[in-house]
C-alpha cells in the first residue's frame, strides 16, 4: 500500500542551523591562522636569508680581497684563468695580462703578510709555466720576471701549475671501471658493526673528495672530521636525522665551503655547489674504502647553524652542506631499497628550445 505524499520519509538530511554572518570584513578563525602561519613563515625566511646574505657580503671578495682566505681564493681562480687558457687547442700568446697583473700584486702580498704556503708555491709555479709558455712571444714580459725573481726562494715541495699533456690510452687505462656498478652498490647505511675507523681509509676518502671539480679550481671545500665516540655524539646531536642509529656511527664528517674564497652576488650558490660535489666524491671514496656511510642533511636554521660554528670552533665564513656519518659495515646489515625511477623520469635529452 502506498504512503500519501505527504506522509513519505524524507531522505535528505535535515536543514542545518544557518550560521550566523560574520561580521564585514572579518576572516574565518582558520583563515586567519593560516595567514598568521604564512607570515611566521615568511618571517623565518627572511632571517635566514639575512644571515646568509649577511655573511656572503661580510667574507666574499666582493668588495675587495684584503684577508689571507680571500686572497687565496681570488689567486686560485685567476690562476686557473692562465691555466685552462694555456690548455686551450690554439691559445693566445699573450692572453690575460690583466689577470697575470692581479695574480703577481696578491702573490707579492700574501708572501709579505703570511710567508710562504702550499698556494704561494702553486701561484709561482703557475706563473713559471706562465713564463714558458710565453716564451717565443713577441709580448714584453720582462716586468714579470724581474718580479718573480725578486721574490723570496719557496722550498720546491713538488707541487705544480701550468697545464700538462695527457693521453686517451692513459685516462682510461687508470679511469674505466663499471662506474655503475659501483654507484649502485652503494646505499646510505644505518646499522654499523662496531669499532673504529683506520684513518688512512678516511685520509684516502678525502684524498678522492678533493679531485672534485671546483669552481676556478678555488678548492673551497673542507672536510672536518671527528672518530672520538665522544666528540661524534656532541656533534651529532646537532643534527635532527640520525635518531635510531647515531650511536652506531664511529665517525661524522661536516662539509662545508669557505664563503671567503667567493666573490659576488653571482657566486651566492657556488659554495653550496661545489661543496656538494665534494660530498658526493666522499661518500664515493668511503664505499671504496669498504666502509658505510650516510648522508646526513644540516637542513637547519640560522640559530643551530651558529651553534655548529661554535661549538667545532669554526668561524664565520665557513658555510656548512652536510654532515656524513660512517663507520665500518657488519657482515649482514638492512637497507632501505630506495627504488630509483625508471630513466626517463631523469634523462630528458635534445629537448627543443625556444626558437630565437
Amino acid at each position: 500500500m502506498s504512503l500519501p505524499a505527504a506522509e513519505i520519509p524524507s531522505m535528505s538530511p535535515p536543514p542545518r542551523a544557518a550560521r550566523p554572518a560574520a561580521p564585514l570584513g572579518a576572516r574565518s578563525q582558520p583563515e586567519a591562522l593560516r595567514w598568521r602561519t604564512r607570515l611566521a613563515l615568511a618571517a623565518r625566511l627572511v632571517r635566514n636569508l639575512a644571515y646568509d646574505g649577511g655573511r656572503l657580503w661580510r667574507h666574499s671578495f666582493l668588495t675587495g680581497a684584503a684577508g689571507r682566505e680571500q686572497r687565496r681564493g681570488r689567486m686560485r681562480m685567476d690562476a686557473h684563468f692562465l691555466e685552462y687558457g694555456m690548455s686551450m687547442r690554439d691559445p693566445r700568446r699573450g692572453f690575460g695580462l690583466d689577470r697575470v697583473h692581479r695574480l703577481i700584486d696578491d702573490l707579492e702580498r700574501s708572501l709579505e703578510s703570511h710567508g710562504p704556503d702550499a698556494t704561494t708555491e702553486i701561484m709561482q709555479r703557475t706563473l713559471d709555466a706562465y713564463l714558458a709558455f710565453n716564451a717565443d712571444a713577441t709580448v714584453d714580459l720582462d716586468w714579470l720576471r724581474r718580479r718573480l725573481a725578486a721574490l723570496a726562494p719557496q722550498p720546491a715541495t713538488g707541487l705544480r701549475g701550468g697545464s700538462e699533456t695527457v693521453t686517451r690510452e692513459a685516462i682510461q687505462r687508470d679511469g674505466m671501471i663499471d662506474f655503475l656498478a659501483f654507484a649502485e652498490s652503494r646505499h646510505s647505511i644505518r646499522q654499523y658493526a662496531p669499532g673504529p675507523v683506520a684513518p688512512e681509509k678516511i685520509e684516502r676518502a678525502v684524498r678522492a673528495a678533493q679531485q672534485s671539480p671546483s669552481s676556478c679550481n678555488r678548492q673551497t671545500c673542507r672536510a672536518y672530521v671527528w672518530t672520538d665516540p665522544a666528540l661524534v655524539r656532541r656533534v651529532l646531536a646537532l643534527q635532527s636525522g640520525n635518531r635510531g642509529f647515531g650511536a652506531e656511527i664511529a665517525g661524522v664528517a661536516v662539509v662545508a665551503s669557505d664563503l671567503s674564497h667567493w666573490g659576488g652576488p653571482d657566486e651566492r650558490y657556488q659554495g653550496w655547489v661545489d661543496a656538494g660535489m665534494f660530498a658526493m666524491s666522499l661518500a664515493y671514496g668511503l664505499h671504496a674504502e669498504g666502509l658505510g656511510a650516510v648522508m646526513l642533511n644540516w637542513g637547519e636554521e640560522h640559530k643551530r647553524d651558529k651553534e655548529l660554528l661554535a661549538l667545532a670552533g669554526l668561524p664565520d665564513s665557513t658555510l656548512v652542506a652536510t654532515m656524513i656519518g660512517f663507520g665500518n659495515l657488519p657482515d649482514r646489515l638492512v637497507v632501505p631499497v630506495s627504488q630509483r625511477e625508471p630513466l626517463e623520469r631523469c634523462l630528458v635529452l635534445n629537448r627543443p628550445l625556444a626558437s630565437a
